[in-house]
């Protein structure tokens, strides 16, 4: 009999003999449960092995027979029956119960520990977000402080250009003020590059290097030769930060004194009325 028949394992749970359930089980023709119980309390010294006199000739000493069992009798068995089948429902259901709570135990543990690697996980993030800013920042902030030192020296150096002929008693000279500097720009590197970005209207950014001594207008004229916005005519320039907008005039401007060292990024902007080439 393979165990797998549900109606044999719920007797084998219920604590029947395997040969004994089987024997019960094919008397009563695999009817039911309830069936097969009653066989088996009605024969309890049946213990489900063949005896021997089963296979003796007809001639020999015949089977001894048992009566059928009486009312009283019947009752009795079906009621030691019903509680033991009561039991058995309580035990099932007290191991769920017990199962259950184990269970739950394991999603709640489960749960913490994916709750905490994802909080772990989030400080971690926002821990590099907080090392990268203050990284930008500081590299923002050298930048700023060595393009005001290359304005402050050159203010000086325009001071003591300016403060020369005077002492000297020789007549003095305007300088042009947008003219390439001589001595203003002796303690900078003459061959020293600046990385410009040019925004124009599409978005899209042109960069190119220029020497720091380079006009505006020569980064202006390579914007007009290398636009890809699909636009024509003139423009002007600005920076967002610091806000300023390029007047004609700063066209002529190199590039260090107007600030845009080492690096900058400038914004066309629409102003045909107001730039003539």
């Amino acid at each position: 009999m393979d165990s797998a028949d549900p109606l044999l394992s719920y007797l084998l749970e219920m604590g029947f003999p395997q040969k004994k359930a089987e024997k019960a089980l094919a008397a009563t023709g695999h009817g039911s449960v309830e069936t097969a119980m009653e066989w088996i309390l009605s024969h309890p010294d049946d213990d489900g092995e063949e005896s021997e006199g089963n296979t003796q000739p007809a001639g020999d000493s015949a089977p001894t027979m048992k009566l059928p069992l009486t009312e009283a009798e019947l009752e009795e068995q079906a009621r030691k029956l019903e509680e033991r089948r009561v039991q058995r429902r309580a035990e099932v259901a007290e191991q769920e119960r017990k199962d259950e709570i184990e269970r739950e135990k394991a999603r709640r543990v489960s749960g913490r520990e994916i709750l905490d690697a994802k909080e772990k996980a989030a400080q971690v993030e926002m821990m590099r977000i907080a090392e990268e800013r203050r990284r930008e920042k500081m590299e923002d902030k050298k930048a700023k402080e060595k393009i005001k030192a290359l304005i402050e020296e050159d203010r000086r150096n325009r001071d003591k250009e300016r403060e020369q002929p005077l002492s000297a008693n020789v007549p003095s000279v305007t300088p042009t003020p947008f003219s390439t500097p001589t001595n203003s720009s002796a303690n900078l590197d003459q061959n020293a590059k600046t990385r410009i970005q040019i925004r124009m209207f599409d978005g899209k950014p042109l960069v190119q290097s220029f020497g720091i001594n380079e006009p505006l207008s020569a980064v202006r004229l390579y914007a007009e030769l290398n636009r890809q916005d699909g636009e024509i005519g003139p423009f002007g320039m600005m920076t967002n930060f610091p806000k300023k907008e390029f007047t004609e005039d700063d066209m002529q401007a190199p590039l260090f004194s107007l600030g845009l060292v080492p690096s900058a990024t400038l914004i066309a902007t629409r102003k045909p009325s107001s730039l003539n080439y």
